[in-house]
């Protein structure tokens, strides 16, 4: 029997399927109108990026700092933005029980060590000169809800235990000598203390005296403050001047080490940790005083062209899509696709890097930010970091805007804020959609039914 008589019928059928496939994938109207209507609801695709988005400036909510992982340390002048600053609060611990420093135990130096969190971790310039001073508080400091946000300030005795002049830029390894051996370490300050200080700290573990634990080192010590000599208000850095180093003071490089001789002998030390033990937090200012973002707060006289966000607790950017439920006038829609895409400034990401992450948040009832459906896809879905190739941050937010749409949320606005605030100086100036080109765009696809 012919093999091949049983094989045509088969031929055939796959050439037919063949052709209704065929003619599926390409009889799509290009107004949107999907033939053949396999779809009994007759829907029809959509696409609008003509909806307003109205931004406004607004001052960033007090940032929580006590559990950073850095610490942020200098000031600097923005061409733009004008005066930030940040300083920082932290305690000192004991590095072991009952620490006992001998007999007639004599102080020869106190340093006080912090390592950068990397060998070029700052903002702002390498080689403008950085003073800082370092305070001994006369509180102790607290972990309450309060006091963990930029707005903590704390007393301190008016005089500084020490200071440090030096150029930020530091991308070499250090050369320390300790009890006669060359020692190299990673890229750290050394900020010589005052010796009557370190006197204080050993006399209460010297001879018989020991201290016993951390609570008794807070009843000698509340702690201390770094801080830049100068603040936002009294600094006369010239524009696009200065800068704000990071610290890991968790590493086991930041210490205060006590550097002594007593009866048994010279080249002895003993270090104060720094560590996850330690309360510690930042502290912000910031001074607008002339820039267009103090304008833009008082809503006097400002670039409606440009908007700001920024890090360190400073201002972030209001958003409303006042029409956006106009797109369901007529009858129910589903949102396929929404993106917003926020553009740089041209040239103001040069000198000064954007923020490497935006965040995009909802807004409840109390003006608190909240997530978006769409931050629970999950990062890759959702965006937000910076592209430096097109100068842009995109945001996926169909869910978000299925819900407006729908009526089933209460429409606030949005945010638009520094992810990792607490932890970096960045600041980005983004086009608004007045903007005359480039501006904010959301762009959405959407089906009616």
């Amino acid at each position: 029997m012919n093999r091949n008589y049983f094989m045509l019928p088969f031929l055939r059928k796959a050439l037919m399927l063949s052709v209704m496939i065929y003619t599926l994938l390409t009889s799509c109207k290009k107004e949107g109108n999907l033939f053949p209507e396999f779809n009994n609801e007759n829907l029809t695709v959509h696409f609008t990026d003509t909806l307003n988005l109205l931004t406004s400036l607004l001052k960033d909510d007090s940032v929580r700092t006590d559990v950073a992982s850095l610490n942020l340390l200098g000031i600097y002048n923005d061409t733009i933005m004008g005066f930030a600053s940040s300083s920082f609060y932290t305690e000192i611990t004991l590095s072991g029980a009952n620490v006992n420093f001998g007999n007639n135990a004599i102080i020869d130096s106190a340093v006080l060590s912090l390592k950068y969190a990397s060998p070029t971790s700052l903002y702002g310039s390498y080689y403008d000169p950085m003073s800082i001073n370092v305070y001994r508080l006369n509180e102790q400091l607290s972990q309450s809800a309060y006091y963990c946000y930029h707005t903590a300030d704390y007393s301190s005795y008016p005089t500084p235990l020490g200071s440090l002049t030096y150029l930020p830029y530091m991308n070499d390894s250090l050369q320390i000598i300790q009890n006669g051996d060359t020692v190299w370490q990673e890229p750290h300050i050394r900020i010589k203390l005052d010796n009557t200080f370190g006197q204080e700290l050993l006399n209460a573990g010297n001879n018989t005296n020991s201290i016993a634990n951390n609570s008794a080192l807070k009843t000698i010590v509340n702690g201390l403050y770094i801080t830049p000599t100068t603040s936002v208000a009294t600094s006369t850095l010239a524009k696009g001047h200065g800068s704000i180093i990071y610290f890991d003071v968790n590493s086991s490089l930041s210490t205060l080490t006590l550097y002594y001789h007593n009866d048994l002998g010279t080249g002895k030390s003993y270090s104060f940790l720094i560590n996850s033990e330690s309360k510690k937090f930042n502290h912000f200012e910031h001074n607008y005083t002339g820039t267009d973002v103090e304008k833009q707060l008082s809503r006097v006289g400002f670039d409606p062209t440009i908007t700001y966000v920024q890090s360190m607790g400073g201002v972030k950017t209001k958003l409303s899509i006042p029409n956006l439920r106009n797109l369901s006038k007529d009858g129910k829609i589903i949102i396929n696709k929404a993106e917003v895409i926020f553009t740089i400034n041209a040239g103001t990401g040069i000198n000064l890097a954007p923020i490497p992450t935006l965040a995009l948040t909802g807004i409840n009832s109390n003006g608190e930010s909240v997530f978006l459906t769409d931050f629970f896809e999950g990062a890759t879905y959702f965006g937000g970091n910076y592209n430096s190739s097109s100068q842009t941050y995109t945001f996926n937010i169909a869910r978000h805007i299925q819900e407006l749409v729908n009526n089933n949320a209460t429409d606030y606005g949005l945010y638009l804020i520094s992810s990792g605030s607490s932890v970096m100086a960045n600041r980005s100036i983004i086009n608004s959609f007045n903007h005359p080109s480039n501006k904010i765009q959301l762009n959405i696809t959407y089906s009616k039914l």
